[in-house]
């Protein structure tokens, strides 16, 4: 068994999708566990709509949904006005730029391109102008992994 204090991180859209998921055990246990609903009084159905909105607030799909709408709302707004497709080369840039804001590297986790690890620290695996050299030079049985 191995303590959680040694345990990776998470990446954070799995982190999101866990906390939906126990979210919804919650949500299971608290409807199981209302077998008879008790009389409600008008302040109790108040609590009641505003975690159905806290819910749909923080559901993980919301904001992709939302930025969807806009964008689609956006498009529609420039191509009345006879700049869709003006709108739509400008937004691809966008796209890519918020995709890639999203997902942020771990302490420990390396990039496919050794420029941006510490002391330039490749995959293992990788293929480097070096050992194509000593392929070209000795064979390819002379290329071992070097430590």
């Amino acid at each position: 068994m191995s303590d959680s204090s040694d345990q990776e991180e998470i990446p954070p859209h799995l982190a999101r999708y866990r906390e939906y998921k126990r979210k919804q055990e919650l949500r299971k246990q608290k409807k199981s566990a209302q077998s008879a609903p008790p009389q409600e009084s008008p302040q109790a159905s108040s609590d009641n709509t505003s975690s159905t909105l806290d819910n749909l607030i923080n559901h993980p799909l919301t904001t992709p949904l939302l930025k969807l709408a806009l964008w689609v709302f956006l498009l529609l707004f420039f191509a009345h006005h006879e700049f869709g497709s003006v709108f739509f080369l400008v937004s691809i840039p966008v796209f890519v730029w918020q995709s890639m804001e999203e997902y942020k590297r771990g302490p420990r986790e390396l990039s496919a391109y050794s420029v941006f690890n510490k002391n330039l620290e490749k995959l293992d695996g990788t293929f480097t102008s070096e050992q194509w050299e000593r392929e070209l030079k000795y064979g390819a049985a002379a290329v071992r992994k070097q430590d």
